[in-house]
């Protein structure tokens, strides 16, 4: 187990190159949009990228995803597969450009070609960069991601500082970072981006789409629980306080963002290990360490959510940090979900990843109508948890038939409660040291409390480094 532990590592490091440097810019843009952007234009660009995040599954059937999984499998040309990605990525794209001309000719709705270009961009970049991914050209996927933040950060600048362009600016210069990041990987590709229509073939694209297909549904419900929400908010209460609440999201995003550069490798090891016969002792000790660490610095964060967003939002979007703690929660629950998910994937079964997101988005839309109406916002991101949780559940009883985890229960019941009780306790409570030293205490006592699985995780990373001393 030790040297697939290793080899996690180090595709996590490596992901970690390209990832790390491209959030953090994204993350320090935040403080620049929330300056040069009203909290109404923030929260009318929040709600357009929404859009585009649930046009991109559909105008693309997710075949991106499919890419990625068979071109890591010997057993499929490789060629082909990026082939007939590209076929279906634009038979898409045209059905998309049809459907918003007839949209314009009937009822003209302001910034519908800015989406659409946008979601068009976004698909086939998204399709070269999981492709390249998949063929081990780790170091190009790592570059890109890097380019294409720095893109986005010099052309908001131009189009909101320079051109002040505001909404339409926004928009633009995610579409054109998008477009230069898929020339870039296009032409690095090189002969590994052969395009061949010849070797489209049925029994190929079938297979694909068959992956693909139930993964769109899949990200709809993804997409229903991370932003209707939103929505609901907009309608219910305000623009402006969905502006608050769309910065709140960034904060848990620090969280996401580690969260999400494991699992770009995670997900390499979960294919490739899924058949060995100790898979589950495998599975339930990198489960065990993710939950440690992710469990940690969710409660961290929840514990510094005011003074950090103090430090790193505008004096207009302060009271933003009352939906910290929950969304903290939310990401925290969604990130053990997520690594169950992984064993539907490595299985073949997107069906089930389908069905248990559905769930979870009946519970998260039913409870925003419940919650915005009687609390306003802060009931959004409270139903945000509380799906994500009941997803969690629902998966670990699903994947038991798959793969049999082995669950401390015991330590997991007690965490749950303690990170429920440090977020009662901020969003509740006035601000004053007392509430910092009994959040500080019973983040101490998680420590106690995981000391052995710490100090796995400790003694695993420093004998890494004392090899790379070598």
């Amino acid at each position: 187990m030790s040297n697939r532990a290793n080899v996690l590592v180090k595709n996590t490091l490596l992901f970690a190159i390209g990832n790390i440097g491209s959030k953090l810019i994204q993350i320090m843009l935040v403080p620049y949009y929330t300056r040069v952007m009203t909290d109404v234009e923030y929260g009318t660009t929040d709600i357009l990228q929404a859009i585009v995040s649930l046009l991109l599954p559909i105008v693309s059937l997710t075949i991106y995803e499919s890419v990625f999984r068979y071109s890591m499998d010997d057993e499929y040309d490789k060629v082909a597969v990026l082939s007939s990605g590209v076929f279906v990525s634009t038979i898409g794209a045209v059905l998309l450009c049809f459907v918003a001309l007839l949209i314009q000719i009937i009822n003209p709705i302001q910034y519908v070609w800015l989406i659409v270009i946008n979601s068009i961009a976004t698909s086939f970049r998204s399709l070269f960069s999981q492709y390249a991914r998949a063929i081990n050209r780790v170091t190009l996927f790592t570059i890109d991601n890097i380019l294409l933040t720095v893109y986005i950060l010099v052309l908001n600048i131009i189009f909101l500082s320079f051109l002040k362009m505001g909404i339409t600016g926004y928009m633009l210069g995610y579409i054109l970072a998008n477009v230069i990041s898929l020339l870039f990987l296009y032409i690095k590709l090189g002969n590994e981006r052969k395009i061949n229509l010849r070797l489209i073939k049925k029994p190929v694209l079938k297979e694909l789409l068959l992956y693909s297909v139930p993964l769109i549904p899949n990200a709809i419900c993804w997409w229903l629980s991370n932003f209707f929400d939103r929505i609901m908010i907009t309608t219910m209460v305000s623009v402006a306080v969905n502006g608050l609440y769309a910065v709140a999201h960034k904060v848990p995003s620090l969280l996401s963002m580690f969260v999400a550069i494991f699992f770009q490798a995670w997900q390499i090891s979960a294919n490739t290990e899924f058949k060995k016969q100790d898979i589950s002792e495998f599975y339930s000790k990198i489960f065990e360490q993710l939950f440690v660490t992710i469990v940690l610095v969710s409660s961290v964060l929840i514990i510094f959510c005011r003074p950090i967003t103090d430090i790193f939002m505008g004096e207009e979007y302060y009271s933003s940090w009352k939906f910290m703690p929950y969304l903290l929660l939310s990401m925290t629950f969604f990130s053990f979900a997520q690594f169950l998910g992984s064993i539907y994937s490595a299985n073949k079964k997107t069906g089930m990843a389908f069905i248990t997101n559905l769930i979870a988005m009946i519970v998260n839309v039913s409870l925003n109508f419940i919650l915005i109406s009687s609390i306003g916002a802060l009931g959004a991101s409270i139903a945000s948890a509380s799906s994500y949780f009941i997803l969690w559940v629902i998966r670990v009883i699903n994947t038991r038939k798959i793969v049999p985890l082995k669950y401390k229960t015991v330590q997991i019941y007690v965490t749950i409660f303690i990170l429920l009780m440090q977020a009662l306790l901020v969003t509740n409570i006035s601000n004053g040291y007392g509430v910092y030293l009994i959040n500080i205490g019973l983040w101490l006592f998680l420590i106690i409390i995981f000391k052995n699985t710490i100090k796995e995780i400790v003694n695993f990373f420093l004998g890494i480094l004392k090899r790379m001393k070598r």
